[in-house]
């Protein structure tokens, strides 16, 4: 992979922002819920982590192939300080970017030496041929990640601000606010939300598929009568029922026009 290598394409750079100044490392003690139906497991699953601040999206993306192309398949250890030298930014970019990756289960590892699992190859692999492929694989990756829980959790009721989200997920994290913000950038890199033009950040159907029936809040069912149960509401917009539609303001409804019109922009035909 060459230094000056383009990384995201203009659709998946979706959620690309410039770098910010220094903070300090974030870990904490995540909450115990998970999705039931997730499909891979974190390296280390008992932390809450965000990304770095140093670095944009597209340019952590850049350093998790670079450092998974030096550890190549014969899984060498990659010095994060040899990765910084090489991708022009510092140590502690390199480091934070790698054990962030290690959270998602792509790398192992501690101290700024790490090697590539093979999640992590095969994904540095697939994303040369078919990025939407590897960002499928990102998004298996990332299912089991507090994040995806704290986002459904404060999505299913409806879509909030960015920067409202990204405040949320850092919550009693240290560090700058603008790692919550790229956390929301890796959520949409995995395709499990999506932002409109209006700054709001909406689950993907994926998030809510994987949330399943642990999203949904229902009574006990009653008794059946003579007369038939009425059928549930179908989604029918944005994963909006026509009643949630009807209920929402003006200004909402208009927003929820101008995603669909985003995502059909994105969707092949």
């Amino acid at each position: 992979m060459s230094h000056n290598q383009k990384v995201l394409t203009p659709m998946e750079d979706l959620f690309s922002h410039a770098g910010s100044t220094p903070s300090s490392p974030s870990s904490d003690t995540a909450s115990p819920g998970v999705f039931k139906n997730r499909t891979a497991s974190p390296a280390l699953p008992g932390e809450r982590t965000v990304p770095t601040d140093r670095a944009s999206l597209q340019r952590q993306v850049s350093l998790f192939l670079a450092g998974a192309q030096r550890s190549g398949t014969e899984r060498r250890t990659v010095a994060s300080a040899d990765l910084a030298r090489e991708e022009g930014v510092t140590a502690e970019t390199a480091t934070q970017t790698l054990r962030f990756c290690c959270h998602l289960g792509l790398f192992t590892g501690e101290r700024g030496k790490f090697v590539v699992t093979d999640t992590g190859w095969s994904i540095a692999q697939r994303w040369r041929e078919d990025q939407t492929h590897a960002r499928l694989q990102f998004q298996a990756q990332f299912l089991p990640h507090w994040s995806a829980v704290a986002t459904w959790e404060a999505l299913r009721d409806g879509p909030m601000p960015v920067d409202e989200l990204a405040r949320l997920l850092q919550h009693g994290l240290p560090g700058r606010p603008r790692r919550g913000v790229y956390l929301v950038d890796w959520l949409g890199l995995a395709m499990l939300v999506h932002r409109d033009r209006q700054g709001l950040v909406w689950p993907a159907p994926a998030l809510r598929a994987a949330a399943g029936p642990e999203g949904v809040k229902g009574a006990n069912p009653a008794p059946k009568l003579e007369q038939p149960e009425p059928e549930p509401e179908l989604d029918t917009l944005m994963g909006m029922t026509n009643s949630q539609l009807r209920a929402l303001s003006p200004e909402r409804y208009r927003a929820v026009l101008d995603n669909l019109a985003q995502v059909l922009e994105l969707t092949p035909a």
